[in-house]
């Protein structure tokens, strides 16, 4: 499908299209969904910065956990449109999720506000933090799990950046490779990063 002169999402216009699919089979609809996307196109420059649809935009971020105050960690897209409208009006313009894939209501506000977005996957690989956190999955489910994350939000506008993770302990560059393969086998079209505390130069393994 093509688009042609499509309007092109941006963070003061967030133009967004959506899709109507349809599965048919012997002439009946067996299956269908909807999609929401937009179009735009961005490049990150160790000289020039971010650039958006070809414009410099300074990013100015914040970093939310997933709960919601009082409200705990159930999802409620009232207050999450509440919580980053507040944030817009701060002159937030990006936001990087911690530390677990977002719920897609956060990521179909960001795309309704014009926020762009780093999508982070894990706070732990290998080596647990605590007693019971996903370290005890991550070697049976890690690759599955990513490629999940990738899949659930790659056509949304707001996400530009995918993390591996964040304050990884004990852990090796191999172990990151394999989880930007993972990212990479769905999604080619956006830089990964890892978030590490515990180098202090670049690592040698």
């Amino acid at each position: 499908i093509r688009l042609d002169r499509p309007n092109l999402w941006s963070m003061e216009r967030p133009y967004l299209y959506t899709l109507h699919t349809e599965v048919r089979a012997g002439g009946r609809t067996v299956d269908a969904t909807t999609t929401t996307f937009g179009v735009r196109w961005f490049k990150i420059d160790g000289t020039e910065g971010f650039t958006l649809n070809g414009e410099y935009r300074k990013i100015q971020g914040v970093n939310l956990h997933h709960d919601l105050g009082a409200l705990g960690a159930a999802t409620n897209r009232d207050a999450l449109l509440r919580q980053m409208t507040i944030m817009k009006g701060m002159g937030v313009n990006a936001l990087r999720t911690s530390h677990n894939p977002p719920s897609p209501e956060l990521v179909q506000v960001c795309q309704e506000l014009g926020i762009v977005m780093m999508v982070e996957a894990f706070d732990t690989w290998q080596s647990p933090k605590t007693t019971f956190d996903y370290a005890r999955f991550f070697e049976a489910n890690a690759g599955a799990d990513i490629k999940e994350m990738v899949h659930a939000h790659k056509n949304s506008p707001s996400v530009i950046i995918w993390s591996i993770g964040n304050e990884i302990r004990g852990q090796t560059v191999a172990t990151a490779q394999r989880l930007i393969n993972d990212v990479k086998s769905v999604d080619t079209t956006r830089p990964v990063v890892w978030g590490h505390d515990g180098y202090r130069s670049v690592p040698r393994d």
